[in-house]
């Protein structure tokens, strides 16, 4: 019996779509000041709840969705990329599913 090896394609269909610029625009008007004042990753899932938002990590970026899990942006895509937010809050703690493709946030 032969076993046969596919390659491991992280989904893309889970990432977010480019942004326009407008709703680019609004979503770093009301979202950038709560990742730019946030003293901790907790602070910053709280902050982003009271809006209906949440963080994940898909494919080794900072991903928003929104209350439905639907993917929303990037952190990059508003502004504030994981790294900055990783050297300023530290490095994020997280939980990944077992293709290693996705995590989420540890509190």
């Amino acid at each position: 019996m032969a076993v046969h090896s596919v390659p491991f394609d992280p989904p893309t269909a889970s990432m977010p779509h480019p942004l326009d610029s407008e709703t680019a625009m609004l979503l770093r008007t009301a979202l950038l000041p709560h990742f730019e004042h946030a003293t901790s990753w907790g602070d910053l899932c709280d902050r982003l709840a009271s809006r209906g938002y949440r963080i994940t990590f898909r494919a080794g970026h900072l991903v928003l969705v929104d209350e439905t899990d639907k993917p929303v942006c990037t952190g990059a895509m508003i502004g504030s990329p994981l790294s900055r937010l990783a050297a300023r809050l530290g490095r994020p703690k997280l939980r990944s599913d077992c293709s290693g493709a996705q995590a989420e946030l540890q509190r």
